[in-house]
């Protein structure tokens, strides 16, 4: 089991903001993760960016 780390752009009425996740599922577990949480559209997700290292358990 591998755990990657993410900082994601997510665009709000508002303005922007980043949300720091972590996921086994890579980039596709990101956008999941986000929808569900912050109850958007796939669209309002700017920019996902991998950051550090894999943790590997």
């Amino acid at each position: 089991m591998v755990l990657e780390t993410f900082i994601a752009t997510v665009k709000h009425d508002n303005g922007k903001i980043r949300i720091r996740v972590v996921s086994m599922n890579g980039e596709q577990g990101v956008i999941e993760q986000i929808m569900a949480a912050e109850r958007c559209p796939q669209r309002a997700i700017v920019k996902i960016k991998k950051v550090g290292n894999n943790i590997k358990q």
